[in-house]
Formats: C-alpha cells, sequence, structure tokens
C-alpha cells in the first residue's frame, strides 16, 4: 500500500499552525496518504477499516486517534453498509509540529511536546478520561476562533503529552521507509484488498492489479508494508471478525465464512496468530 502525499493547508505560502475540518459524506474513501502535519482525528459518525502504518484494525464510531507527522494511514469504509442510506462524519485538528515546537521553544515549553510527535509517529488511539476531554475541547475549538481557539489548542496538546490513556498502532519495529514513486499502483492493489476480503482473492489477480508477475509483486508488496499479501489480506479478515464476534450472536463458523475464510481450522490458526487469543477466548473477554 503505498501512500501518497497530502496537502493539508491548500497554501504552501503560508503554512498555518494549525487548522480544523469537518468530513460529511457518505464515505470514508481517501486515498492511502501521509502529510507533514500530526492529525488528531474524531469520527463521530461511520465505521470500517483503518490502517496505520504496519496497523490494520476496525474502526468505530466515537474513535479518537492521534497520528504524528508523515505516517501513513487511512480511514476506509466504502459500500460497507449498502442500502442504509450511511453518512459518515469526522473532525480532526492538524498542527504544524515544526511550527508548534519552534513557538513554545521560546517559552522554554517544547520538550514534552517534542516527545508526543515523536511518539506519534507510531499513531495513538486516545482512551478513557483523556478521550472525554480532548472531544469535548476539539468540539469547542471548532466554534472558536483567535485566543481562545489558541487556549483551546494548548490544552489539547497538554492533554495528548502528559496522557498514560492510549494505545499506540503501528508496531514498535515498524519502519516508515515510503517512496513517492508507484502512488497509483499501490492504491489500486490497496482498494482492490479492502473491497474484496471476503471473497477469495488469488495472487494472480492482485499482481495483475499491480501490473506484475506475482513473483515480483510478492517482493514489491513486502518492501512496502513490511508483510506478505497475504498476512496483509488476513488482518483485514481478522479485524472485520473482530467486529463481528463484538456485534453478532453468529457462530464462530458464521463468521469465518462471512470474513473470507475457507474453513475454520484457518481462521482460528489466523485469528490466534493475529490477536494472541482464539476467536472464543475473544468473545468471552467482550462479553457476547
Amino acid at each position: 500500500m503505498k501512500p501518497v502525499a497530502a496537502i493539508i493547508s491548500g497554501d504552501t505560502a503560508k503554512e498555518p499552525v494549525f487548522l480544523i475540518r469537518e468530513i460529511n459524506q457518505p464515505y470514508f474513501d481517501s486515498e492511502f496518504h501521509f502529510h507533514e502535519e500530526c492529525q488528531l482525528a474524531y469520527i463521530i459518525k461511520g465505521n470500517g477499516k483503518r490502517i496505520v502504518g504496519d496497523s490494520v484494525e476496525y474502526f468505530v464510531e466515537k474513535e479518537l486517534v492521534f497520528l504524528g507527522p508523515n505516517i501513513p494511514h487511512v480511514w476506509y469504509n466504502s459500500g460497507a453498509n449498502p442500502g442504509k442510506n450511511p453518512r459518515s462524519l469526522s473532525l480532526s485538528l492538524f498542527i504544524s509540529p515544526k511550527q508548534v515546537t519552534e513557538h513554545l521553544a521560546a517559552f522554554g515549553e517544547s520538550q514534552k511536546v517534542e516527545q508526543l510527535f515523536y511518539k506519534a509517529q507510531r499513531g495513538m488511539v486516545i482512551t478513557g478520561q483523556s478521550k472525554k476531554k480532548l472531544i469535548a475541547l476539539l468540539t469547542k475549538s471548532a466554534a472558536n476562533h483567535g485566543i481562545p481557539h489558541l487556549i483551546l489548542l494548548l490544552q489539547i496538546l497538554d492533554i495528548l503529552a502528559t496522557t498514560t490513556e492510549y494505545t499506540l498502532l503501528a508496531s514498535n519495529n515498524y519502519i516508515n521507509n515510503f517512496q513517492y514513486r508507484d502512488n497509483e499502483r499501490m492504491n489500486k492493489v490497496y482498494q482492490y484488498l479492502l473491497k474484496n476480503f471476503r471473497n477469495e482473492i488469488l495472487l494472480n489477480e492482485v499482481a495483475d492489479i499491480a501490473g506484475m508477475n506475482p513473483n515480483a509483486f510478492c517482493r514489491y508488496f513486502k518492501s512496502r508494508t513490511q508483510k506478505s499479501c497475504s498476512r496483509f489480506i488476513n488482518e483485514i479478515r481478522i479485524s472485520y471478525a473482530s467486529k463481528l464476534l463484538c456485534d453478532k450472536n453468529e457462530s464462530i463458523t458464521q463468521i469465518a465464512y462471512e470474513c473470507g475464510f475457507n474453513n475454520v481450522s484457518n481462521f482460528n490458526r489466523s485469528f490466534k496468530m493475529i490477536k494472541k487469543i482464539s476467536p472464543s477466548q475473544y468473545r468471552r473477554e467482550v462479553g457476547i
């Protein structure tokens, strides 16, 4: 999945310290992308697949994620709820790490924020009371301007820099080594896998989309994602299975087939490999 570079402000001549954007549309379906700005993303409405670095998970409403600079990411749910008049709504705060650290350095207060931006290069899911406070501040910030807006930003940064209520997304050994070429090729592969993971996916079909032979494609895909194509497909399937295990009373066998596995044994093995527990244990832990 090759991400594309994104320009957030739209005004390269005058880089803003921070800005807020709302997305209100049927689906989240942007390309896998990255940008220099840090992003605090609040998913107000919508659910689907979220990819941050090498993390592949299912996202739900009311999620709050903080992303450091240049980490590739996407929230994707195009076609996830056909016939249900879907709507996807999010509110994001974009922060220029360079500008913020330069301004705070003048007051001798930049160290904690610099550490935050470094840590957030793996992506952070914010939880607990910190999440509640940040959502309230973010929502209030969207309706303010001038000095009140600046004060709210500083309060948001202070909570993010000091909270212990978070989970890191990308793995500890994740290396962000993406290049700028071949954007279109890898995004086509990425879109195909996300749309078709519930069906049987043949390596030849995916390689054809990339315009490569299967062996060359396998090397190419792994060099950019740090995992095999089959592993990536299974991670998408298991993230969807986790969602179904939480939300539905279907049997594990039914869920296995619904997620694209051709037998229960393969599903159980893959689930335990990725989640470190069995599907039945996972279901018991979430109380279903």
